[in-house]
């Protein structure tokens, strides 16, 4: 049996695309051996990235025809003809003459409603514009339908569904009609190319961002559901306690940024806030060794990677409340509408016993999980073998 990944993600993405990135190393090691994988991407600098890593893709690209066939797929009166005429897109047919027989979106892919004739497996990363659709990036201009949208058309046809935990599969079985049993939770990782660095290094990266050990750190992108905000709110209830905590923001700019910073301006926290936009990836172990702690109050989940990446560098977190079925007794956990409590949180981390209970917790639940995604990677494997079975049953 030959697999196909597809990464459409880039690397500006973040989080979602070191998850993807981590998608495809774990298939080339659970295919080696056992079936054949071919992985591909839809952006060139792709293929120079995983070749870092010892992973070898090939460059496909999505044409105008795969794009209007994609339209066309969701429109009831073209799926009646297409029963008839049976035409594929040249997406597929270009993986059908190399041989593939089962296609893996490593991430969340509008492309996988246009596939006819391969089946699929696709991923799952949060259903956030059903848990809180007031945000804008899930609820203006038409972004809650296109969701809805997508879902309908791109996760009912799939083999299985991969998501980051039992939670979110239970959601989206009970919100769309799947079978429980089409979905395999499997926990996120830290980044691939998160890796520890010399003190000589170490000191680099201080210098490059001009930065002083012991500050409160925030790998996110600025969306609004980031909730940097609360962050920022935190910062003045402090300074008015005499506290001064610096806080580094990192992660590409969505429209929020603005926001962000006029209010950093307005509170005359310029001394105490650094936004560094996008970062190297090769440099974030450096930004989280160098924390004091990652602060967290997203509300978006149900799991996330920071806190995971916190516990592998050994800093301890601060999480939302509402998602602390990732973390357990491993984070302090705040309400993210709350600044006050955000602020006492922070302020808990002048207490060393207090710190060191954490990163301890961290380390023992980062082995939990460990535990569970190695449980997830067998059963994937359980269901690629079943499906090869089943696909010596047709040509």
């Amino acid at each position: 049996m030959k697999i196909a990944a597809i990464l459409d993600n880039t690397v500006d993405v973040g989080g979602g695309y070191n998850q993807s990135v981590n998608a495809i190393l774990q298939i080339h090691r659970l295919c080696a051996n056992r079936f054949k994988l071919d992985v591909y991407t839809t952006d060139k600098q792709n293929v120079k990235i995983l070749q870092e890593i010892g992973i070898n893709a090939s460059f496909i690209k999505y044409h105008l025809l795969d794009q209007i066939f994609l339209n066309l797929c969701n429109n009831q009166f073209w799926q009646k003809i297409q029963c008839r005429i049976k035409w594929i897109c040249p997406f597929e047919k270009r993986l059908l003459d190399n041989g593939c027989d089962l296609i893996y979106f490593v991430t969340q892919s509008n492309n996988a409603a246009a596939i006819q004739t391969i089946n699929y497996i696709t991923t799952l990363m949060d259903l956030c514009h059903r848990d809180m659709l007031e945000f804008p990036e899930v609820r203006c201009f038409g972004r809650f339908f296109l969701r809805e949208s997508y879902f309908k058309y791109n996760l009912l046809p799939a083999y299985l569904i991969l998501t980051d935990s039992e939670k979110l599969a239970d959601a989206a079985a009970l919100r769309y009609g799947i079978d429980r049993d089409r979905f395999l939770p499997m926990p996120y990782s830290p980044s691939p190319f998160l890796n520890q660095t010399g003190d000589s290094n170490n000191n680099a990266i201080l210098r490059k961002y001009r930065l002083i050990p012991g500050y409160f750190f925030y790998p996110a992108q600025f969306w609004a559901h980031k909730n940097h905000i609360r962050i920022l709110q935190a910062l003045v209830i402090l300074k008015n306690k005499g506290f001064f905590p610096n806080v580094v923001f990192s992660g590409n700019d969505h429209g929020n940024r603005v926001h962000i910073e006029h209010f950093v301006k307005e509170n005359d926290l310029m001394s105490q806030v650094n936004i560094l936009g996008f970062v190297d990836k090769n440099d974030m172990w450096g930004l989280y060794e160098n924390a004091m702690a990652v602060v967290m109050p997203t509300y978006f989940g149900p799991t996330n990677i920071p806190p995971i990446e916190a516990w592998v560098v050994g800093k301890p977190v601060i999480y939302s409340e509402h998602l602390s079925e990732q973390v357990e007794d491993a984070a302090l956990l705040i309400d993210p509408d709350d600044a006050n409590g955000l602020a006492n949180a922070m302020l808990a981390f002048g207490d060393p016993l207090e710190i060191n209970r954490l990163v301890a917790a961290g380390k023992q639940r980062l082995s939990t999980i460990n535990e569970q995604r190695n449980h997830a990677e067998k059963e994937l494997l359980k269901k690629l073998e079943s499906f090869s079975a089943r696909r010596q049953c047709w040509r």
